[in-house]
C-alpha cells in the first residue's frame, strides 16, 4: 500500500493534477500548499503562504513563494531538501486557493461590498442594479486598481454601452466606486433663455452653462453677435466664441455674463470711398469701420489713420493687412473721429524720359530703380539706361547722388545696378552725352526743393 503511495506521489510531482494547476498559475498570498517528501514522511506537511509571501516548512525552512510558479517553488523546496536527502522526491500541489474579490462601494446605493472574482467580469456587470431609480446621468462609476484610478464614466453610458470604461475587465483586487457627479453652483445672466442660478457638473465651460441656460435669446436690433465674459471675484474674463478657442472651465461661484454689444457712432472721412457717419456694435474693430466706409481710395494710406477721441488723438497703422498680416486691434468708441490720410509716399522721375511722373508709392510694394524709370515710360530718344542717377536726401539735409548703369542690370541682370528706392527719391534718366556728377547734384537738389514746397500747399 505504501508503495502504490509513493508512485502516487512521485506521478503527482511528474505531471501535477490538470485541474488544481491550471486554475492557478502562480501562488497568491493566502493559498494552502501541501509537501510530499517520499522518502520521509516527517517532512510533509501543508503550509499557508503568508502576508508576506513565505512559506516555513519542516526541512526546507523559510522560503518565499508567492508570486512563484507550482514547479518553480517544487524546485526550490526540493533544492533545499539535498541539505537531508541525496536525492528527494518532492510533489507540490497547492489545496486550497485563498478566494479573490472585487470591491464594489456606493455612496448613492446599497453597496453590495466584496464580490468575488470571475474571470472576464466587466465593470458594467459588477453595478448593473445598485442605485435603484435615481438617474443614471447624476451617478459617476470610478475604478481604482492598485490605489490608482483607472478611469470613469457616468452610470447611463456605462448600462448603455457607450464608451469602453463599462466592457473593461476587472482584475481582483479592483475597487469600483459610485458616487454622485460633482457639481457646481454657478450664475448665467444676461441675454439667456432661463437665466438664474444652475447646478453643473464639474468641468463645465461656459457655452455649456449657456446652453444649459436655454441659449441666448435675439438681440433688439435683429443680429446674433454677442459677448460672454465671466466674473469669479473681482476678475472678470472675456471668453471666445471662436469654434477652436480654449474651453473656459468653470468654478464654484462664477458667472457667466452674457450681453449684447451696444450701438456706437463713428464718423469716418479723408481718403476713404464712402465718407460718413456709421452706426457699428461697441468694440467693432477700426479696420471693420474702414471696410464698413467701402475701403480707402487710390490716394488714402492705412499707415498712419487719425482717431480723435474725446479730446485725445490717436495715430494708427494698420498697414501689415497689405502683408496678410492681422495688425493690432484697435476698437473704436462711441464719437470717434477717424481720418484717413492722403499717401504722402512718392518719388519722382525726371530727365531724358518720355513722360516725366510723380509716382505714388503704393503701400507693401517694394519699388527699384527699373520700375520707377518703367513708370516715366522709359528713356527718350536722347536719354539712355546708360546713366540714371538717384537722389536722396541725407540726414545732414545735403542731397547725395549715386549713378548707376542700368542697362547691365537690363541686359545683364545685374542687380546691384537696379537698387531699392525710398519715398522722397528723385531719379533723373541721363541723356548719351552725359552731364557732370556736380551737374546733376544741382538738378535734383533742386527738385527736391521744389516738391518740398508743392507739399506744403
Amino acid at each position: 500500500m505504501a508503495a502504490i503511495v509513493a508512485l502516487a506521489l512521485i506521478l503527482s510531482a511528474s505531471n501535477p493534477a490538470p485541474v488544481a494547476q491550471a486554475s492557478v498559475a502562480k501562488i497568491q498570498v493566502g493559498d494552502k500548499l501541501k509537501v510530499v517528501v517520499v522518502e520521509d514522511e516527517t517532512y510533509s506537511g501543508q503550509y499557508v503562504v503568508l502576508d508576506d509571501g513565505s512559506v516555513t516548512g519542516v526541512g526546507f525552512g523559510r522560503l518565499m513563494l508567492a508570486g512563484k510558479t507550482v514547479e518553480a517553488a517544487r524546485l526550490e523546496i526540493k533544492k533545499e531538501l539535498t541539505k537531508i536527502f541525496k536525492s528527494p522526491t518532492v510533489s507540490l500541489v497547492v489545496v486550497e486557493q485563498k478566494k479573490k474579490f472585487i470591491f464594489v462601494t456606493s455612496l448613492v446605493g446599497a453597496s453590495p461590498g466584496p464580490i468575488e472574482y470571475q474571470p472576464n467580469i466587466e465593470v458594467r456587470k459588477v453595478v448593473t442594479g445598485i442605485v435603484g431609480s435615481r438617474q443614471g446621468d447624476e451617478i459617476e462609476v470610478r475604478l481604482f486598481r492598485d490605489g490608482q484610478a483607472i478611469g470613469s464614466d457616468s452610470l447611463d453610458n456605462v448600462m448603455q454601452g457607450i464608451g469602453e470604461f463599462g466592457s473593461k475587465v476587472l482584475e481582483p483586487n479592483d475597487v469600483v466606486t459610485l458616487t454622485e457627479v460633482v457639481k457646481h453652483r454657478i450664475y448665467v445672466t444676461g441675454k439667456v433663455r432661463t437665466p438664474g442660478e444652475l447646478r453643473v457638473r464639474e468641468g463645465t465651460d461656459a457655452l455649456q452653462a449657456i446652453a444649459l441656460s436655454g441659449g441666448t435669446i435675439e438681440g433688439s436690433f435683429g443680429e446674433f453677435v454677442y459677448t460672454v465674459r465671466v466674473r469669479r471675484g473681482a476678475n472678470v474674463y472675456d471668453i471666445s466664441l471662436e469654434p477652436m478657442a480654449p474651453r473656459f472651465t468653470l468654478q464654484p461661484g462664477d458667472t457667466v455674463l452674457v450681453a449684447i454689444p451696444e450701438q456706437i457712432q463713428v464718423s469716418v472721412g479723408g481718403a476713404v470711398n464712402s465718407p460718413g457717419m456709421w452706426t457699428v456694435r461697441e468694440g467693432t474693430d477700426l479696420l471693420a469701420v474702414i471696410q464698413r466706409s467701402n475701403g480707402i481710395d487710390e490716394k488714402g494710406s492705412l499707415e498712419d489713420i487719425l482717431v480723435v477721441r474725446k479730446g485725445e488723438s490717436y495715430i494708427v497703422d494698420l498697414s501689415t493687412v497689405r502683408n496678410g498680416e492681422s495688425p493690432k486691434a484697435f476698437p473704436v468708441m462711441d464719437g470717434d473721429l477717424v481720418f484717413v490720410r492722403r499717401n504722402e509716399k512718392r518719388l519722382i522721375v525726371l530727365g531724358f524720359v518720355q513722360k516725366p511722373v510723380t509716382v505714388s508709392m503704393e503701400e507693401g510694394r517694394v519699388y527699384r530703380l527699373a520700375d520707377a524709370v518703367a513708370e516715366a515710360g522709359g528713356p527718350n530718344a536722347q536719354g539712355t539706361y546708360h546713366r540714371v542717377y538717384v537722389g536722396r536726401k541725407g540726414e545732414d539735409g545735403k542731397v547725395e547722388v549715386k549713378e548707376y548703369k542700368l542697362d547691365s542690370y537690363v541686359r545683364g541682370g545685374d542687380v546691384t545696378q537696379n537698387p531699392t528706392l525710398e519715398p522722397g527719391d528723385i531719379v533723373m534718366v541721363g541723356e548719351v552725352k552725359g552731364m557732370t556728377l556736380g551737374q546733376i547734384s544741382t538738378i535734383l537738389s533742386n527738385a527736391l526743393i521744389i516738391d518740398s514746397l508743392f507739399r506744403r500747399f
